[in-house]
């Protein structure tokens, strides 16, 4: 069995074929390590992202049991950082659910305390939190927070978290009715995303399915070609500083 950071990865499963149940074998298989003498934040993390999983399966008697020891083990312990945690696994699930402004509300409450306590946990919150928003049109609030999580990251990489951002920023593209921006940037997410051995899994697996469609749906053969070509192309610093590029000038006005 590996050790637990190494199998504690929310969000972020190694690159491998994509079966339904794999994503629950990793996270029960870090909850098996944590329980036998990991330390606590292993052991929230993995019960978050197991009851997400659950939740996104539609096992919701499971997913509540997974839950009420998650939330147990947080009161007793006083650690705001599981519930930071809880709180992002709910947001996903409800992203993947269709249920944007819970999301926007989860995420927000787990930047929040991840602000105070979990400073490595601040890049990938916001993307998440900027996702729900993007999807909720409420763009000038998602660049915000993707621009925001995009200084974080040139200044200490973590390329699945950076995937995340560039398929936040093509639903922003959509949004904006620039689809071949967004096309390139999803071909670049998915680019980072090889490259670094990881694969989108649940929200982040389904918002990219859902940009890739609208893509597709707006842009001739042609066209989304020549975009997903140039956004392979691209380096993941290049999108990141111009998120950042782009906020300045906002606040320049």
């Amino acid at each position: 069995m590996g050790t637990v950071p190494d199998l504690v990865q929310p969000g972020r499963d190694r690159q491998g074929p994509r079966r339904p149940g794999r994503g629950r074998g990793r996270y029960q298989a870090a909850l098996a390590a944590a329980r036998e003498g990991g330390p606590l934040w292993a052991l929230l993390a993995s019960l978050g992202g197991l009851g997400g999983l659950l939740t996104l399966r539609g096992d919701d008697t499971q997913a509540a049991s997974v839950y009420a020891e998650a939330v147990d083990l947080c009161r007793h312990t006083g650690q705001r950082r599981g519930f930071a945690h809880l709180y992002n696994a709910l947001g996903d699930a409800a992203r993947v659910r269709g249920d944007l402004e819970r999301a926007r509300r989860l995420h927000s409450e787990a930047l929040a305390i991840v602000r105070d306590l979990v400073g490595w946990s601040v890049p990938h919150t916001l993307a998440q939190l900027a996702c729900a928003e993007a999807r909720l049109d409420d763009l000038e609030a998602a660049e915000r927070h993707l621009a925001e999580a995009a200084g974080l990251l040139l200044a200490i990489p973590q390329p699945a978290t950076a995937a995340v951002a560039l398929v936040g920023a093509a639903l922003v593209g959509l949004g904006r009715d620039r689809p071949e921006e967004a096309a390139r940037l999803l071909a670049a997410a998915e680019a980072v995303r090889e490259r670094s051995g990881f694969t989108a899994v649940g929200a982040e697996r389904h918002e990219a399915e859902l940009a890739g469609d609208a893509v597709r749906a707006r842009l001739d053969p042609d066209a989304l070609a020549a975009a997903q070509a140039d956004g392979r192309a691209l380096a993941a610093e290049e999108v990141l500083r111009e998120l950042v590029a782009r906020a300045a000038t906002w606040a320049d006005h």
